[in-house]
Parts: structure tokens; sequence; C-alpha cells
């Protein structure tokens, strides 16, 4: 992957915005199912990325895949978690114009089971980057899903540069090909891992 954007302070705010929203669970059976990302996610060995970044003109059609398993038989999926920002700082009064994300659920076999798309603005404007809550009806799972998060160049997601897991990966809508979510970093292929979370019960 070539040309990451590297973060210095802003991910200290991540305790004080989405943090707090990502850890409030009002019902006890609610699980949350991180797939190993962000297993310390206030360390600095975070980055953030956008399918733009390598994928160029086709980067529509591409999204960050992370593969799941359902705790149990129709586990019940109702939101959806992502680290991202819109690279709006409050440095300007106007926030950037409005361009739509694209999320999908799907099955083992790479069945589509759910989609949603909405603006950027709508979740992520937020003066730094932070791990957003995005509601869904409930959809029941059973074994193996993936969660699919299109970034559309208009935005960028949160990566974890350590302690991959092998569950992340890019997903090309135009052929449905599954690719290892690989970096390069110093002459050196490293796994990485999209910190998008899947919860429900």
């Amino acid at each position: 992957m070539k040309k990451m954007i590297l973060l210095a302070c802003a991910f200290c705010l991540l305790n004080l915005m989405g943090m707090g929203l990502a850890q409030s669970n009002a019902n006890q059976t609610t699980t949350v199912l991180k797939q190993d990302s962000g297993t310390n996610i206030t360390n600095m060995n975070l980055t953030l990325y956008s399918a733009g970044q390598d994928w160029g003109i086709d980067a529509f059609s591409v999204g960050e895949a992370v593969k799941f398993t359902a705790p149990k038989a129709d586990w019940k999926l109702k939101q959806i978690r992502v680290l991202g920002w819109n690279g709006f700082n409050e440095t300007t009064l106007s926030v950037p114009s409005p361009s739509n994300f694209l999320i999908e659920v799907r099955d083992e076999k790479l069945n589509l089971l759910y989609r949603l798309a909405d603006t950027q603005n709508a979740y992520f404007t937020l003066p730094a980057p932070g791990l957003i809550a995005i509601d869904i009806p409930a959809l029941p799972l059973t074994g193996v899903f993936y969660i699919i998060f299109y970034d559309r160049s208009t935005m960028r997601i949160g990566v974890e540069l350590e302690n991959g897991s092998g569950n992340s990966y890019q997903f090309n809508s135009m052929n449905g090909e599954l690719i290892p979510a690989d970096f390069n970093i110093d002459n050196e292929t490293i796994k990485v891992n999209w910190v998008i979370r899947a919860v429900g019960e």
C-alpha cells in the first residue's frame, strides 16, 4: 500500500469521542465482535487509509472487508462500528462536500445480505477520527459473514499496523474477489486489521 497517512496525536481523542460511544452497552446481552483488531486502540500504531490510495478511479467499487463469525446460530447483527474520519478538523467553517459511503453485509459465500448507503457527513464529521456507531435493522446471522465498508475515496478508515489477524481484506465488488489486507512497509509485507466492529445479540 502506498502513501499512508500517519497520525500523530489525533487518535488520542478516541477515548473522548468514539470509544465512549462504542463501549456503552445498555443491554448486557450485547456482543461486540472485534476480530482481534484494536486490542490496544490507544496505541500509536494506527493510521488512516482510503481505497483511493491504491485503486485510483476503481476505488468506488473496492471496500475494506472484515471476516466475522457469529457467536451463535441466528445471532442478530444490530450495529456496525467503523473507525473513520472525513477530514473535517474545525479549521474552516464548512464541512467537506457530502459524498456517500457504502456498507454491505455478505454471507460466507459473499452473497449480499444487507446494504446501506449514506453521506459521510451524517456520521464522520468529527474534529478527529472516531469509532462511529451505525445502527441497522436486526439481521439474523449464522456462521461466517463479512462486513464491507466502501470509503469511496471521500473519507478514511482506521487501520491497525500490527497483530494482523488475517481476517481483513479488500473486496473488489466488480469481480467478487477478496484480497488479503497487506501493507508494504520498509520493504516488508505485513498483515493489517481494519478497525471495524460487529455488534449484536
